[in-house]
C-alpha cells in the first residue's frame, strides 16, 4: 500500500512539473491579447477519491489535471481592440490539457459577460499539442460593465466540472449612457401671507415747469401711490438722496418725511423746498426718492430734473455810417457777446430796412460758445437821397431749442453825389492851344479822373471808419477784463 501512495505522489509532482512549463510556452495570438489571471477553480465531481491508507485517515484534493492558461480577445463588432460596452468580442482560450480529459468549455452568463454560444462540446478532434495545450472560442461574448471578471467552466470526461475566473484586461468600464441625474424636485409654492401689504412708488413729480433756472428755488412736489392689498402701510417715510450730486441742497425744511399710513390704491402729495447753486452746469440731475414703511417693501424711484443756466446774450456795439453820398458804399458791423454759461447755437445775422439799396443781406455764424465774443459786417448802398431807416436782426436758439431774436437799429443820412466843380465841357478846361491835329485830353480822360478821386475819397473814410471800431473792440475788451 505504501508503495502505491509513493507511485500515485510522483505521478502528481510530474503532472505539475509538466503544467508549468507549459503555462511559460504559451503564447497569445490574434488582435489584443492579454495573460489569464492565477485561475481561481473549484472541482465538483459525480464521486471524490479519497486517497488514504491504513496507517492514517487524512485526505488531499488532486491538483486540477486542466485549467485556463491564457487567452486572446477580437473584435467582432467594436469600433477598436478595447472591450467597450455592449461590444461583442471572440474570446479565444488556451487550455493546458495535457491528457485531453475536457470534454466542453462554457462561459457562465453573468451581469458582466454573456453569450449565446458558448464553444463546443466535443474537444476530441483537437487534442493537445506538444505542449500540453488545447484551443476553444467563445463566440460573440457581450460586455456589459461593472467589472472585468469572466467565469468559465470546464467539464472533464469523469464528470467533473470546474469553475475558473479569468481577468480580461481590455475591458474599458464606461458607460456610454450614462444614467440622467435626478432633477431637483421644485420647492413647494409658498403659501400666501395673511396680509397683503401693497407696494409704494412715486406716481408723479413736478418742479414748475419744464425745467428750473440755475441759481433759483423751486418747489419739487412727489405724488405717492400705494398699490391694491388689503392691509395699511404702517409708518410711511420718504427720503431725498443726492448721492455725490453737487450744485443743488434744500432751500427748507428736511430730506426726510414723514407720511404716516396709507390705505391701499391711495395717492398723497409732499413738496420740498430746493435750489441750485447759479454756478451750476446746465444738463439734468438727477436724484433718488427712498420709500420705506413699517409693514411694507421699500423702494427706491429715480428723478431727474433739467436746469438751464440763465441767457446773456446781447448786442454791444454798432458802428454804421451817419451819412453816405448816393454811389457810395458804406459799412456797418455789429459786435455780440455771450456771457451766459449756455452755447448760443444756429446764430444767424440779417439786415433790413428803408430806402436799402442792398437789402435782405443774411449771414450764418453758427454756435457761439459762453463766454465768446464776435462781429458781423455788412455793406450799406442807398437807393436814393434822403435818410435810411434799417436794423439788424440776430437769429438763435437758446439751451432749451427756443428760437429767439435780438434787434438793434440804425438811421444814415444820404447826401447827393459830392460835386466836384469840374465839367468837362466847360471851354475855360479845354486847353486853348489844342487843335484837330493837337486834340489834348479827351473828355472821358477827365471823367475817369474824377471817378478816381471820389473812390479814393471812400477808400479813406472807411479805413478810418475800420481803425475806429478796431479801437472801440479794444476798449470794450479791457472793460470786460475789469468786470
Amino acid at each position: 500500500m505504501k508503495q502505491r501512495i509513493k507511485r500515485i505522489s510522483a505521478v502528481l509532482a510530474m503532472a505539475m512539473a509538466l503544467s508549468a512549463f507549459s503555462a511559460f510556452g504559451v503564447f497569445a495570438e490574434g488582435e489584443s491579447t492579454a495573460p489569464a489571471s492565477v485561475p481561481s477553480t473549484s472541482v465538483a465531481s459525480a464521486g471524490v477519491t479519497t486517497l488514504a491508507d491504513d496507517e492514517s485517515n487524512s485526505t488531499t484534493d488532486p491538483a486540477p489535471s486542466a485549467y485556463v492558461a491564457g487567452y486572446t480577445v477580437s473584435k467582432v463588432d467594436g469600433l477598436d481592440n478595447f472591450w467597450d460596452w455592449d461590444e461583442r468580442f471572440d474570446v479565444n482560450l488556451t487550455i493546458y490539457d495535457p491528457q485531453n480529459v475536457v470534454t466542453m468549455v462554457r462561459l457562465v452568463n453573468t451581469a458582466i459577460f454573456s453569450g449565446d454560444n458558448y464553444g463546443t462540446t466535443d474537444l476530441t478532434p483537437s487534442p493537445a499539442d506538444e505542449s500540453g495545450n488545447r484551443t476553444v472560442t467563445l463566440k460573440e461574448v457581450t460586455y456589459h460593465g461593472g467589472g472585468n471578471t469572466m467565469e468559465i467552466q470546464l467539464s472533464s470526461d469523469d464528470g467533473g466540472v470546474s469553475t475558473t475566473s479569468i481577468t480580461i484586461a481590455q475591458c474599458m468600464d464606461v458607460n456610454p449612457n450614462p444614467p440622467e441625474p435626478t432633477p431637483t424636485p421644485e420647492p413647494a409654492p409658498t403659501e400666501k401671507p395673511e396680509y397683503d401689504y401693497p407696494k409704494i412708488l412715486v406716481k408723479d413729480f413736478s418742479f414748475g415747469g419744464t425745467s428750473v433756472e440755475a441759481g433759483k428755488e423751486f418747489t419739487l412736489e412727489l405724488t405717492l401711490f400705494t398699490t391694491s392689498g388689503n392691509a395699511n402701510l404702517q409708518d410711511v417715510m420718504v427720503g431725498l438722496n443726492f448721492g455725490e450730486l453737487k450744485g443743488v441742497s434744500l432751500a427748507s425744511g428736511s430730506m426726510n418725511t414723514y407720511v404716516g399710513e396709507m390705505a391701499p390704491n391711495t395717492t398723497k402729495t409732499i413738496s420740498y423746498k430746493m435750489i441750485t447753486d447759479a454756478t451750476i452746469e446746465p444738463g439734468a440731475i438727477s436724484i433718488n426718492v427712498n420709500l420705506t414703511s413699517k409693514n411694507g417693501e421699500a423702494a427706491t424711484a429715480p428723478i431727474s430734473i433739467p436746469v438751464t443756466q440763465p441767457e446773456r446774450f446781447d448786442i454791444t456795439n454798432m458802428e454804421a455810417p451817419e451819412t453816405i453820398m448816393m454811389g457810395e458804399e458804406g459799412y456797418l458791423s455789429v459786435t455780440f457777446v455771450n456771457k451766459g454759461k449756455s452755447a448760443i447755437n444756429n446764430l444767424s445775422a440779417e439786415i433790413q430796412g428803408d430806402n436799402l439799396a442792398n437789402p435782405g443781406q443774411s449771414q450764418f455764424l453758427g454756435n457761439i460758445a459762453a463766454g465768446t465774443e464776435n462781429s458781423v459786417d455788412f455793406s450799406v448802398l442807398a437807393a436814393a437821397e434822403g435818410t435810411i431807416n434799417g436794423k439788424v436782426i440776430l437769429s438763435y436758439e437758446d439751451a432749451k431749442g427756443e428760437v429767439k431774436t435780438l434787434e438793434k437799429e440804425f438811421s444814415c443820412t444820404v447826401e447827393p453825389m459830392m460835386d466836384m466843380g469840374i465839367d468837362p465841357m466847360d471851354p475855360g478846361m479845354m486847353d486853348p492851344t489844342m487843335t484837330e491835329t493837337n486834340p489834348g485830353m479827351p473828355v472821358w480822360g477827365w471823367v475817369l479822373i474824377v471817378v478816381g478821386v471820389a473812390a479814393v475819397v471812400v477808400v479813406v473814410v472807411a479805413v478810418v471808419k475800420k481803425k475806429q471800431k478796431a479801437k472801440k473792440l479794444a476798449q470794450l475788451e479791457d472793460e470786460d477784463e475789469d468786470i
